[in-house]
């Protein structure tokens, strides 16, 4: 099957939406999520223990509990896209180590999520946004 070039151009702007997303989440640049998501997106880290919100209130829960992290990553793959013009469906694997102590200690607690991003992506006139997440949990490893 072939596809076409604005079908190819809006995969890899989708592509580069998740790693902008992770990119975000992972150096704690909460300005740049504003260019990730929709303004009334629907957001939901319940898997993890997290919320179920709208955008706002999500990236004000990301910015009070992030900081406990010595260092998180947050590596996407396996982006499976369902376009449909000015709007898409998705789902993407996410591994997602995180540290809790100093990076700097010989001992440092890390646990991992596995977790697949069920994905409602939009063209905006400022580009594809996501319009809502819901983390799915895979497993999950040494958790405190």
């Amino acid at each position: 099957m072939s596809r076409t070039l604005v079908e190819l151009s809006d995969r890899w702007d989708l592509q580069d939406l998740m790693t902008r997303y992770a990119t975000c989440i992972d150096s704690r640049d909460f300005d740049g999520l504003d260019r990730v998501f929709t303004p009334d997106a629907r957001v939901s880290f319940v898997a993890s223990g997290g919320p179920d919100d709208v955008y706002p209130a999500i990236r004000a829960w990301l910015a009070e509990m992030l900081p406990i992290f010595a260092a998180t990553q947050h590596l996407m793959g396996n982006l499976a896209v369902e376009l449909d013009g000015d709007s898409a469906s998705g789902r993407c694997m996410c591994f997602n180590p995180m540290a809790l102590k100093p990076t700097t200690e010989k001992d440092q607690k890390v646990f991992f999520y596995g977790l697949w991003y069920v994905l409602g992506f939009v063209r905006t006139a400022e580009g594809w946004r996501i319009a809502s997440l819901t983390q799915e949990q895979a497993y999950h490893h040494n958790l405190p």
